[in-house]
């Protein structure tokens, strides 16, 4: 019997730790259209409030992941997109973009791109 939710249950219970996360997160922006990829720290480590820096249209993005195992409440998931989004702006980026793991609902994504305060 083939399961039909097999991506689902292996993105929602992440296992492979954040490395692969940035990796695939990457991959994502790149078929997204961003350009000029650069991870941090591939191999992990201290990132300065950057998992990834890319281009888009001209302008410059900042990368956070937060892929954690299993369903977390959106008091920390808005904790973590906080702490990248504060990183994003430290840096200067005119734009950021957060690759999660996370189910958001759609009211749950606007208030998450509220916060951006002017950023993209």
């Amino acid at each position: 019997m083939t399961r039909t939710d097999e991506t689902w249950f292996r993105l929602r219970e992440w296992t492979h730790g954040q490395t692969s996360s940035e990796r695939l997160a990457a991959h994502v922006l790149g078929a997204e259209g961003y350009e000029g990829i650069d991870p941090s720290h591939p191999l992990g480590g201290k990132d300065g409030g950057k998992d990834a820096v890319a281009t888009k249209d001209g302008s410059s993005w900042v990368m956070g992941v937060y892929f954690p195992r299993g369903q977390k409440s959106i008091g920390k998931i808005t904790k973590k997109f906080t702490e990248d989004l504060a990183g994003a702006k430290k840096h200067g980026s005119q734009g950021f973009v957060f690759v999660t793991n996370q189910e958001l609902t759609l009211g749950q994504r606007d208030d998450l791109k509220d916060l951006g305060d002017g950023i993209e």
